[in-house]
């Protein structure tokens, strides 16, 4: 509730304030003074601002209660609480007009939308328009530097090209040996994968392909099974317990 309070009078610091701390107790009181409540004239502040000599504003303070006509309470966090009641009910009169149209309900919403995480976007893709006429041009050019065959759709080309870029360009693909030798000639295997000779060409390189992303899903799973072995296997295994046939 305490923390509440403050935050109604806009109080700088709501969730630091250590009110067992004697001059961080008398320099709260001498801000709700200074910018809230303003029961004296400037000019008869200035026992309360002596924050730093405790002695002088102890004083200070006991009048300052008997003046704002604060009942007895027996802690200081029931006399700041106390203040801050007086503080904001003066807020209050000062202007009602500001908060005669806050209700509950109202007021329950804005809590809400203040306790909702506030997510902010930090993906710089996240705010580009793909359709734009120079990312277009942009993927087109680099498509040609890259001799990507053309296509209709520059989004399939950009995916192209970033196969392309994972595969020869990646820093693991650095470190790999170059491939040697003769390709393989699969456009004259003996085998026919089509019977239509405009199809059969097409259909050959497809399957290729799919035997590549095979050879992946292989490598993933001989990687994660590496992996597990190395989790689950004892090193300290004993051979010599091992038995051959009966």
């Amino acid at each position: 509730m305490l923390k509440l309070k403050l935050e109604a009078l806009e109080h700088p610091s709501p969730d630091k304030l250590d009110y067992n701390d004697r001059k961080v107790f008398a320099s709260t009181i001498l801000w709700l003074e200074d910018q809230k409540i303003r029961s004296y004239k400037i000019e008869e502040r200035g026992n309360l601002r002596k924050v730093d000599n405790l002695t002088v504003w102890e004083g200070a303070y006991i009048q300052y209660k008997n003046d704002l006509g604060m009942p007895k309470l027996e802690s200081p966090l029931e006399e700041l609480t106390w203040m801050l009641s007086y503080a904001i009910r003066l807020e209050f009169l000062d202007a009602p007009d500001n908060f005669k149209d806050i209700n509950s309900q109202q007021f329950g919403q804005q809590q809400t939308k203040s306790r909702a995480p506030s997510i902010k976007n930090e993906n710089f893709f996240d705010n580009m328009d793909f359709n734009h006429k120079d990312f277009i041009a942009g993927v087109r050019s680099l498509a040609q530097k890259l001799k990507v065959p053309h296509h209709p759709n520059h989004l399939i080309q950009l995916e192209a090209i970033a196969c392309i870029v994972k595969e020869r360009l990646s820093s693991s693909a650095k470190d790999r040996q170059p491939i040697v030798g003769t390709p393989y000639p699969f456009e004259r295997g003996n085998d026919k994968v089509s019977n239509d000779s405009a199809l059969d060409y097409p259909v050959r390189i497809l399957r290729l392909l799919q035997i590549q992303s095979l050879r992946e899903l292989q490598t993933r799973i001989n990687e994660t099974i590496v992996a597990i072995q190395n989790m689950t296997a004892n090193p300290k295994t004993d051979t010599k317990l091992g038995k051959v046939g009966r």
